[in-house]
């Protein structure tokens, strides 16, 4: 494996850890601060749903970890999975509890002088360049483009923006989540990135839980379901709205919410007022229940707009969802060809929806090959293996050395 400022292209079957192992890089336990979201253990949102997975494999692997958390997002300050845990405050505002959680975590994970630091959202650029100009390692996560997403006002989004262009100055490596996101930031900030997607969070352990068609009155196979985070470019309350334009007896159910005043929330409630069909759910906290309202849908919609690669596709497909996706690059990069897609919400949406009893026989093969896909492309001892890596090479270098490494995701498969 090569890690330079121009990556090679590792073979697809190549074995991070193994071959890391064979030159004894993973020989050295690293302590590791986390910060940039909520809290774990979690169900909500995509990074915190990921670093409840990712965070305790790094801890079984002798590194020590500590994640800040914010203050009343989990079960208090103390371990969880391996994973010390720190509760720290924030100014509980859309606008400023990212930013300030942020600022006090920057300045917490600097006193404990760990090794290495793990901050996920852009918007902590600036916190990330101050740490490292006091020799702190950094690595961190972009994301999305949080500068595109609606559910910011205009002060915010420049605020998003300006912490983009920070980027490359704000981390010893960059992650992307996938290559159409590399090459967002590539064109427009001009800086590389080490692609790692986000994990199967493997909630197969829960698929027991069963059916839950009896407890919510539906049939298997028999209805639509919606899964995410109630904000504008998810585009909940737009299929809610192509649905309710179509002529079929298959319920649509939508799973989620948001953290503050949405005005999705409030246009599907209105539609939901109007139209018995469309059933808003809200947050499913029970992994075996959302892994088998997935499962046993007629079809799942994945409507997000806005890059890059969206965890909750990740665990549709894991957990065998005829998925129906929009038509982006970030979607096809995570289905490939195990979806359906459509380009619009009147037009094309509603025309598949209007198909809704010839589905089974037509997509269901493609049941099986999305899990396979989210088993084995985006598998978490891969993943782990790649964060492994990247941490341990940035570690090993001077704090303001630039590691990129070549990985199993840098070409889209």
């Amino acid at each position: 494996m090569v890690i330079s400022d121009e990556p090679e292209i590792s073979p697809p079957n190549t074995n991070l850890r193994s071959m890391a192992a064979s030159s004894g890089a993973f020989d050295r336990a690293l302590d590791i601060g986390v910060y940039g979201a909520r809290g774990i253990p979690s169900t909500y949102s995509g990074y915190e749903t990921f670093l409840t997975v990712l965070l305790p494999e790094l801890a079984a692997r002798n590194h020590r970890v500590t994640m800040y958390c914010r203050n009343g997002h989990g079960p208090g300050s103390g371990e969880y999975r391996g994973v010390r845990v720190v509760e720290l405050p924030a100014i509980e505002t859309k606008q400023l509890s990212t930013l300030s959680h942020g600022l006090l975590a920057s300045i917490a994970a600097r006193l404990e002088r760990h090794d290495v630091v793990l901050v996920v959202n852009v918007a902590n650029a600036l916190f990330c360049i101050l740490a490292r100009s006091t020799g702190q390692r950094v690595v961190l996560n972009t994301d999305g483009q949080e500068w595109l997403r609606g559910k910011w006002g205009s002060v915010g989004r420049q605020v998003f923006r300006a912490s983009a262009r920070l980027a490359g100055l704000s981390s010893s490596g960059l992650i992307a989540d996938s290559v159409a996101m590399r090459e967002v930031y590539r064109s427009e900030f001009n800086v590389d990135s080490t692609v790692i997607p986000y994990c199967w969070t493997d909630i197969s352990d829960f698929e027991d839980a069963g059916s839950v068609d009896e407890e919510l009155g539906v049939e298997r196979h028999r209805y639509f379901v919606i899964a995410g985070r109630m904000v504008p470019e998810n585009h909940a309350d737009d299929v809610a709205a192509a649905y309710a334009a179509v002529d079929t007896d298959w319920p649509l159910l939508i799973l989620g919410e948001a953290n503050y005043d949405s005005p999705v929330t409030k246009r599907i409630t209105a539609l939901a007022a109007e139209n018995e069909r469309i059933r808003a759910i809200g947050h499913v906290a029970d992994r075996g229940r959302f892994s088998a309202l997935l499962r046993d849908a007629g079809a799942y919609i994945h409507a997000h707009s806005v890059g890059g690669i969206n965890p909750s596709l990740i665990e549709a497909m894991g957990s065998a969802a005829l998925t129906v996706a929009l038509d982006t690059p970030f979607n096809r990069e995570a289905l490939g060809d195990t979806g359906v897609y459509f380009n619009d919400f009147a037009g094309s949406l509603s025309g598949i929806l209007s198909q809704a009893p010839e589905y089974e026989q037509r997509y269901g093969h493609l049941r099986t090959e999305a899990r396979k896909r989210a088993l084995t492309h985006f598998n978490r001892g891969g993943i782990t293996d790649a964060y492994e890596q990247l941490l341990l090479s940035v570690h090993s270098r001077p704090a303001w050395a630039t590691s990129v490494l070549a990985t199993v995701w840098s070409e889209p498969v």
